[in-house]
């Protein structure tokens, strides 16, 4: 606290100062200052106070975030006057409100004067009691009102004072209810981004039903947001005993936006996969419903695909997601390639179907682009190349260890640069029989 001035509105009764003093304080040379002038500065040595004659001064704390009013005080009034007989360096600034008069007294002719009128003294002496009362009383309040903010038991007392506080405690009660306030709101953004990310896992499919289900298939996933929420998703279902359903797409945006498509679109999918003949007519049916209800204009990536597990063969439509890394047990990676436009941004854009093989002992990898757009600190990305020549030499570990480590090849590649957008992988694996 300004040892200088008050904190707050200042209320409480100023120096008393006999007609003689005052008659005394006016006899030296006076400085006539514009609104805005500051006549002490915070920091400077404390080598005079200042006897305001006529008009309103304004005293303040100078700190890294910009100007803090601390007391504003009118004529006449004596000011600097504690730090003037202590010596200590000035704690507080104090500028001109309006056009003011003011003279300097320098320390010495301080004591002088202070010799002569004992009663300056006293009143000085007051005044401290008083500043010193508001600190207490201020320390108290803020100290209470900080562990309630900390413990979430901000009760109504509390801000009872903070909104009605005494006149001397005004501008510090503005500025920390302010300051509660922002805190309050960002916890419960905070409360509800940790909802809306517990319900965005809970839409995600469990590895274990479907590797539980079937011994000739194992899919393993993971999703790692850039933020609480985000946009990617995956699902994989079984059709029926023979055919299993897999998809993984990226929502355009970041966040809860994204986050609240993702959970449209997923369940979207579901339903229409579940109806449609095969994934071309799946995809038309979900572009069409998606593109009807979109009023945010927002779009998604999908990769949908349908394997039969008797014959492997894999009928799929990449509606402008990142092609799928097809990894045989022998031979060069295929990729599949895009087959139509993203979901929801044309009504009348049709996917076409493509067909391929997965045969026992083959890996089929699904990505979004965190993985190959992450970045180093020298800008630059992972890459397919570096994702392929991962997989390969990742190609005899468990799938649960794929993906693993290709997330940790990401987090090398990055070394520690902050992950820009969701990071999601799948790997579906035929076993030999």
């Amino acid at each position: 606290m300004p040892q200088d001035e008050d904190a707050g509105e200042s209320t409480a009764p100023d120096i008393v100062l006999s007609e003689a003093l005052l008659g005394v304080l006016q006899s030296f040379d006076a400085i006539d200052l514009q609104p805005g002038d500051t006549f002490i500065h915070q920091g400077e040595a404390s080598d005079a106070a200042y006897f305001v004659q006529s008009g309103s001064v304004l005293v303040y704390a100078e700190t890294p975030y910009g100007e803090l009013s601390l007391a504003t005080h009118e004529a006449p009034r004596l000011v600097g006057e504690i730090g003037a007989f202590t010596g200590v360096a000035r704690t507080a600034s104090v500028k001109a409100l309006t056009r003011v008069r003011v003279t300097r007294i320098s320390r010495v002719q301080l004591l002088e004067v202070g010799q002569k009128y004992p009663d300056l003294l006293v009143s000085l002496i007051e005044q401290l009691s008083q500043q010193i009362a508001s600190v207490s009383k201020a320390v108290a309040l803020y100290t209470n009102a900080l562990s309630a903010l900390e413990t979430r038991d901000c009760n109504e007392a509390i801000f009872e004072d903070l909104t009605n506080p005494p006149p001397q405690l005004v501008g510090f009660s503005t500025a920390f209810r302010r300051f509660a306030d922002q805190i309050s709101s960002k916890r419960r953004q905070q409360d509800e981004m940790a909802s809306a990310a517990f319900i965005q896992r809970s839409l995600l499919p469990q590895d274990s039903i479907i590797n539980a289900a079937n011994d000739t298939i194992e899919v393993r996933a993971t999703m790692r947001p850039a933020r609480d929420v985000g946009g990617d998703f995956y699902d994989f279902f079984m059709l029926d005993d023979n055919r299993l359903a897999m998809v993984i797409g990226d929502v355009c945006g970041k966040g809860m936006p994204a986050s609240l498509f993702m959970a449209v679109v997923v369940t979207v999918l579901r339903t229409a996969a579940r109806d449609a003949p095969d994934a071309a007519a799946a995809m038309a049916r979900a572009n069409a419903q998606l593109c009807r209800d979109n009023s945010a204009s927002l779009f998604a990536t999908v990769f949908y695909a349908v394997l039969d597990l008797r014959s492997g063969v894999l009928e799929y439509c990449n509606c402008g997601h990142n092609a799928p890394i097809h990894l045989p047990a022998s031979g060069e990676p295929r990729r599949l390639e895009a087959t139509g436009l993203p979901l929801a941004v044309f009504d009348d854009s049709a996917a076409s179907l493509s067909r391929t093989r997965i045969d026992p002992g083959d890996d089929l990898i699904l990505f979004t682009d965190g993985v190959t757009e992450a970045f180093n600190p020298l800008e630059e990305e992972f890459g397919e190349t570096f994702l392929i020549e991962t997989l390969q030499s990742s190609r005899n570990l468990e799938s649960a260890e794929l993906v693993k480590r290709l997330f940790d090849r990401v987090d090398e590649f990055a070394e520690g640069e902050e992950q820009a957008d969701d990071i999601t992988c799948v790997v579906v694996r035929r076993h030999k029989v």
